[in-house]
Formats: C-alpha cells, sequence, structure tokens
C-alpha cells in the first residue's frame, strides 16, 4: 500500500511540473519494493514496480536526475524494467518497457535499434484492448507514443518518406483511437507529427490538426479555463503555424502576437516542461523563439520593433539550444537551424538600417 502510495503521490507531482519532488516519491517506492523480502519470491506480482520504473524515466527526461553520459543509470533502469515486465508477461507493461527501451536507444544515437524495437511493439500492441489499461497504469499511452519517436528516429537517419509515413499513421489510426479527454496524451502523440508537417510545408494543416485534435475536445470536456502539462505550449505553437502558413498574407490577430512577443514574462516556462517534452521534438523554446521570429520577417511591422523581436528571438532560440543539449538529437539540430535563420534575417536588418 505504501509503495502505491508514493507511485501515485510521483504521479500527482510530474503532474504539476514538479519534477525533482516526483523523482524523490517514485525513488521512495522503488527503495521500499527493494527492502520487501517478498519481492524477490517467484509469485511476487511484478506489475507493482513498472510504474516505478515509467516514472523515473520520465523524470529522467524532464532532466532532473543527473547521469553520465553513457546513460548507465537509464540503461540498467530500462534494462529492469524490460526484463521484468517480460517474465509478467502482459502485453501492457511489456509494451510499454519496450517504448522506454526504444527511447532510451534512441538517445544513445542507435535509432536502427530503436526501430528493430519498434517492430517488436507493433506485434503486440493493439490500441483498441489496450489503450485504456495503459492510460490507466501510467498516464497516458507511453506505448503508442513509440511512433511518435520515431518519427525523430527516421529523420536522424535521413528517412524523410518513412518519417512522414509515421505521422500519417499516427494521426489517421491512434489519434481516432484515443481518448480524447486525455489532452496530455494527444499532444505528446502528435507533437512531432506538428513539427514535422510544419517543416513540410504544411503549418496550416498542422494547426487544423492541432485545434481539432487537442484544442477543441480539451475545450469540451474542461473548458477554456482547464489545465494540463502541455499547455503553455499550445498558444505560441499556433501562433507559429498561422504565421508560417500566412507568411505571404495578413494575419488577423497581429496585434495580440506582438503583445505576446514583446513581453519577456511570455518565455519563461518550467524547465521540467522544456526538458520533457524536447524529448518529443524541439524544445517548447524553440516554438516559442518562432514567434518573435515570424514578426520579425513581416514587413508591417515597425524597423524597430522588427529589431527588437529578432533579438529576442535569437536570445530564446540560444537557450533552446543550450537546452537541447540534455534532449533528443532532433531538438538539438532543429535549434542549431533555426539560430541560423534568425541570424540571417538579423542581418538583413541591420542592412536595412544602414541604408
Amino acid at each position: 500500500l505504501l509503495i502505491k502510495v508514493y507511485i501515485a503521490k510521483g504521479k500527482a507531482l510530474c503532474n504539476l511540473a514538479k519534477g525533482r519532488a516526483g523523482a524523490e516519491a517514485y525513488q521512495s517506492a522503488l527503495d521500499i519494493l527493494h527492502y520487501t523480502p517478498c519481492a524477490f519470491e517467484q509469485d511476487f506480482d511484478r506489475s507493482v514496480s513498472f510504474p516505478i520504473f515509467s516514472g523515473l524515466f520520465l523524470v529522467l527526461k524532464m532532466g532532473v536526475i543527473e547521469q553520465n553520459e553513457g546513460g548507465s543509470y537509464e540503461v540498467g533502469l530500462c534494462k529492469q524494467f524490460v526484463e521484468q515486465a517480460r517474465l509478467n508477461n502482459d502485453p501492457v507493461h511489456y509494451g510499454r518497457a519496450l517504448a522506454m527501451q526504444g527511447e532510451t536507444l534512441a538517445r544513445l544515437g542507435k535509432f536502427e535499434e530503436a526501430l528493430d524495437n519498434l517492430e517488436t511493439i507493433k506485434s503486440i500492441y493493439d490500441i483498441e484492448t489496450q489503450h485504456v489499461a495503459i492510460c490507466k497504469a501510467y498516464g497516458s499511452d507511453r506505448v503508442g507514443q513509440a511512433f511518435s519517436h520515431s518519427v525523430n528516429w527516421n529523420h536522424a537517419l535521413g528517412r524523410t518518406d518513412a518519417a512522414l509515413a509515421t505521422c500519417k499513421y499516427i494521426v489517421e489510426e491512434i489519434v481516432p483511437k484515443s481518448d480524447p479527454k486525455n489532452a496530455h496524451n494527444t499532444f505528446c502523440l502528435l507533437y512531432s507529427v506538428i513539427v514535422t508537417m510544419k517543416e513540410h510545408d504544411k503549418a496550416l494543416e498542422a494547426r487544423e490538426l492541432m485545434i481539432a485534435s487537442i484544442v477543441a475536445p480539451f475545450e469540451e470536456h474542461f473548458g477554456s479555463g482547464g489545465s494540463t502539462f502541455t499547455k503553455p505550449m499550445w498558444q505560441p505553437i499556433l501562433m507559429v503555424l498561422d504565421m508560417q502558413g500566412n507568411e505571404d498574407k495578413e494575419i488577423e490577430h497581429i496585434d495580440e502576437y506582438l503583445d505576446w512577443a514583446l513581453d519577456d514574462s511570455s518565455y519563461a516556462l518550467k524547465s521540467v516542461i522544456e526538458g520533457a517534452m524536447g524529448n518529443f521534438s524541439a524544445t517548447p523554446l524553440a516554438m516559442f523563439a518562432e514567434v518573435p521570429y515570424y514578426l520579425a520577417k513581416r514587413k508591417e511591422v515597425d524597423l524597430e520593433k522588427r529589431k527588437c523581436l529578432i533579438q529576442t528571438a535569437c536570445t530564446q532560440m540560444e537557450k533552446s539550444l543550450e537546452n537541447a543539449q540534455k534532449c533528443i538529437p532532433y531538438a538539438k539540430s532543429y535549434a542549431e537551424e533555426k539560430i541560423a535563420a534568425i541570424r540571417a534575417l538579423a542581418a538583413e536588418l541591420d542592412c536595412i538600417n544602414s541604408t
């Protein structure tokens, strides 16, 4: 019972973006388990430990657990989870363990092995019969999210067609069968999809997808005042998609976008959100930095404001790049590419000023 209390405490703290306190709760649960004699008996219910492994992995991604460059803590955690879940012979937990293993392999640069791991997941994952149980055990469908992570693995290997095909599969096969009330899960499923679409000239389609699959269902079930872990990211992403998709057209809410971009407090984001979501795709701060960048590109904005905006974009994207060092490789490459574009625009604006 005490173990379950600590697990519940860990989940609640993580949902409140209090990663370090969540890590302590999960670690307390694991410590109790290690000192419980019956845990080593053959008929012990191993499933008790699975939410602990998953929770520790989650806070690890948030960046609140330090480990060496080789990721020995993460590798060891994964090894324990996969073996215990395999012995337990339950596809719900075994699928979660394999998904965790795939992320670990990818973080170590072993993308081919991570994709091979996904093939094993495909052989046991049935969203229609497992989705509810996975969400109940882990808060969201961590198994289905393995497909979202694989978008980045394919990007890393230069397999754009495979990445786009996976995006299509997630949108058409996984999201429609997922609980629409679990906005956090849907966002995790779609974040890498939205970023990929935006980077392949489908920004407006990505915006429509985000509104229809995440924002509208959330407001229907919880109201516009409701709260969820990733909600601070929604408005800036929608702004970026609007401006990127309408670069040569008038923007209806440009004054609102300017107010947001010129307010320094807009970029204050909890580090656990930056760390957690920077392990799904670009870091949230990279998305935030693109708001002032796209505003600075617009000629109807006053030149002095454009110069201020581009400086803000550069500062925030540099912070994103620094944060991305602890995230997935895609987050780092994304920030690097965007910094180059931002600096090029900054140079262009300086030239306009000098003339």
